[in-house]
């Protein structure tokens, strides 16, 4: 005899679920809140400003303090100890977005550098073509604008009204002479969430190279490089991934690297780096030809931690309490009649949540002096919380937001 099989809703989200799936959030949300309790600054009060940077982890502060002990004392020298945790960790990378191996990352510094990499060492002719989006990130444009000295010509996807840019809209603005389209993964101000797959279908069908600023995506959002026919993909850490600052990562597909010429040239960059005399530019095959020199050694040893508890947890695991947690405000904040620009479909966001309003500065100076840190781009104000946030933040930023309403300090819409 089949046993029966119970289920219930839940509150938050109102899905119906099965008594096992609910056995596993709940577990699932005991971890989060245990890893909650390893970050100092949510003891402090509501910080939802992860698309900023996010907070330091005690898992980062005691590898930073193994670093500098084993730093200052002898025999000082750990490099061969921490070449072990940057192999590791660029493992780990390639685990986190499906890239098939890890010779395919390169660490960098930050965003910029990555996308810096990819537009200066493409060989451009003049009259070639590069499409951008209209409401990108500046380290997203600055890069290809560059390369209109070199002659290249700058076409661009204007989103809709919601902010939104699909794969029909981008092969609408390709051109005969297009070599590639750039876009990020989540847009900074009003938290679109491209569909990587399809416009990487698209590029694939008119042989475009496909650049994907993944910064403000990676780590609280799945992808896939490799699904999603994306060629290169340059992601800084500080913000959804928790690392430090000055720690990033520059994937590229095989086809990419292979026409990819470094403008700049390191001692690590080539294949017998240790034979200190042996001059010849011989250029490794992997993406750490890249790789000039000394890196951010602390940086890679604060981050690597990080991202192994990342992948403990689980990315989908992560998207999905994300996805809850911004769900639940989006609805408290429409309820409250505020004009939010953030799209409602799972599938089109993932941790931002921007509303319009008047006087978004004032509005954010009052949320500041009542222990709640968010952010204001553009006039718009933005939150972003993460998987270290939990239900009792968003409503209490709710209710905060619903007393400026009728204090004054909040007005509804423009």
């Amino acid at each position: 005899m089949i046993p029966a099989i119970d289920m219930w809703q839940d509150r938050g989200s109102g899905r119906m679920m099965w008594v096992g799936q609910h056995e596993r959030e709940v577990n699932m949300s005991a971890r989060f809140e245990s890893f909650r309790d390893r970050f100092p600054a949510y003891r402090e009060g509501v910080y939802v400003n992860h698309a900023a940077i996010s907070p330091v982890c005690d898992l980062a502060w005691d590898a930073a303090d193994n670093y500098l002990h084993m730093r200052s004392s002898l025999p000082v020298d750990i490099y061969p100890d921490i070449e072990q945790v940057r192999q590791q960790f660029v493992g780990n990378i390639a685990a986190l977005i499906g890239a098939r191996a890890s010779e395919a990352i390169a660490l960098v510094q930050n965003t910029s550098h990555g996308l810096n990499v990819v537009a200066s060492g493409i060989k451009w002719a003049h009259g070639d073509r590069i499409l951008l989006v209209r409401n990108e990130f500046p380290a997203n444009v600055y890069p290809f604008l560059n390369l209109e000295s070199q002659g290249v010509i700058i076409d661009w996807v204007d989103p809709d009204e919601n902010g939104c840019v699909t794969a029909d809209m981008v092969a609408a603005a390709l051109k005969s002479r297009t070599r590639l389209f750039s876009i990020s993964h989540v847009q900074f101000l009003s938290g679109f969430k491209a569909d990587l797959h399809e416009i990487g279908r698209v590029c694939k069908e008119k042989d475009i190279i496909f650049v994907v600023d993944g910064i403000q995506g990676v780590g609280v959002s799945e992808l896939n490089v490799e699904k999603d026919g994306i060629d290169a993909l340059a992601c800084g850490g500080h913000k959804w991934l928790m690392w430090p600052m000055g720690v990033a990562f520059l994937y590229l597909s095989p086809a990419l690297l292979e026409q990819l010429r470094p403008v700049h040239a390191g001692w690590l960059s080539v294949r017998n780096a240790w034979d200190l005399f042996d001059y010849r530019l011989d250029f490794v095959d992997s993406a750490g030809r890249f790789e000039l020199g000394t890196m951010n050694w602390m940086g890679i040893s604060m981050a690597a931690p990080m991202l192994a508890a990342f992948l403990d947890l689980g990315i989908s695991e992560i998207e999905r309490r994300v996805l809850s947690l911004t769900g639940r405000l989006i609805d408290g904040l429409s309820d409250q009649g505020l004009e939010v620009v953030t799209p409602r479909e799972n599938r089109e966001r993932a941790g931002i949540v921007s509303i319009r309003l008047d006087e978004a500065d004032r509005v954010l100076q009052e949320l500041v002096d009542r222990d709640i840190f968010a952010a204001v781009r553009e006039g718009v104000l933005r939150f972003s919380p993460h998987m270290t946030n939990n239900e009792a933040d968003i409503d209490q930023i709710v209710t905060v937001m619903d007393a400026g309403i009728q204090e004054g300090w909040i007005c509804r819409s423009l």
